[in-house]
């Protein structure tokens, strides 16, 4: 524990959820005072002098590793149970682009870069589970069943806390974490959810060294727009939102902030469009020059 110096910036005012390859956690507080929390056990305390960047931080472990692994177990079977490796999601299409690795030994397939949102996972039926009275007729075992079955009133409802901790049990941005080196979610507002990306480097740096600039940044455009899609498509399987939002981040600045809304986006035919050209068609903020590349813009 002790004084430190930093910026920090918030995804939203109020309750956050982190998720990288370290592990997932939450945060909730006020402007000064913030608490978090993530699945390793680790419990932080931030006091801060607002407009000072100065805060004091304190940080302790809880719980045995016996309970730690039992939790960490628990959690994992919920993910795969509701996750692409049960039946409740819908199997991944036959041509899915296959995970990248962060190794820069391995070869990069530019078409897994530009065709990552050709996958999703199938969509919860929220008002089915709150109605039903058993897991008949549903794909899942009973005991995600009933881990929806209760979760659906509140879900409905609107519940923000509901949405993080589902996000928090379910991950489902899981297998992404290979192109993206981290998420975080937050909201305000029961009817949109907020993402932000940040681009793992080393994901893109055999294609960096093995194309010319202009061909690169063309591609990078592309991956990007590919992961802003897929990354909407699982959040509005997961949520019953209006909009999803996500601030996509490179080398620490924001280069593309877009808005889906459920609406327009059920209505796109995924195996037939340019990620580039279908992203931008919803409101955004980009600047991209295909010499240049991208530019650092406000957030939406």
């Amino acid at each position: 524990m002790g004084l430190r110096f930093r910026k920090t910036i918030s995804l939203l005012p109020g309750v956050r959820l982190n998720i990288s390859k370290s592990g997932l956690g939450i945060s909730a507080g006020i402007p000064g005072l913030r608490g978090s929390i993530n699945t390793s056990g680790r419990v932080t305390g931030t006091a801060s002098i607002p407009g000072t960047g100065v805060s004091y931080v304190k940080t302790k472990q809880l719980g045995s590793k016996k309970k730690k692994a039992e939790k960490a177990a628990a959690k994992t079977k919920t993910a795969k149970a509701i996750g692409e490796k049960s039946s409740a999601r819908t199997a991944k299409t036959a041509d899915a682009p296959k995970k990248l690795s962060s190794s820069a030994s391995v070869q990069i397939d530019e078409n897994t870069l530009k065709s990552i949102h050709n996958t999703a996972d199938e969509k919860i039926d929220w008002k089915k589970l709150a109605a039903a009275e058993s897991s008949d007729g549903f794909s899942y075992d009973e005991e995600t069943f009933e881990y929806l079955h209760t979760a659906a009133p509140l879900i409905l409802k609107g519940d923000i806390d509901s949405y993080l901790q589902l996000i928090f049990d379910v991950n489902p941005l899981d297998d992404l974490l290979d192109y993206g080196s981290n998420f975080e979610f937050g909201t305000d507002n029961p009817t949109k959810i907020e993402v932000e990306f940040v681009i793992n480097d080393a994901a893109l740096s055999n294609a960096a060294q093995r194309l010319g600039q202009t061909d690169y940044n063309n591609l990078l455009q592309d991956f990007v727009c590919s992961m802003s899609l897929r990354i909407a498509r699982d959040m509005f399987a997961l949520l019953p939102v209006k909009d999803v939002i996500v601030h996509t981040v490179l080398g620490g600045a924001t280069i593309f902030s877009v808005d889906f809304n459920a609406d327009t986006f059920s209505k796109i035919n995924f195996a037939y469009i340019d990620a580039s050209n279908t992203a931008t068609k919803f409101r955004n903020n980009m600047s991209f020059d295909s010499k240049k590349g991208f530019a650092a813009v406000n957030r939406l």
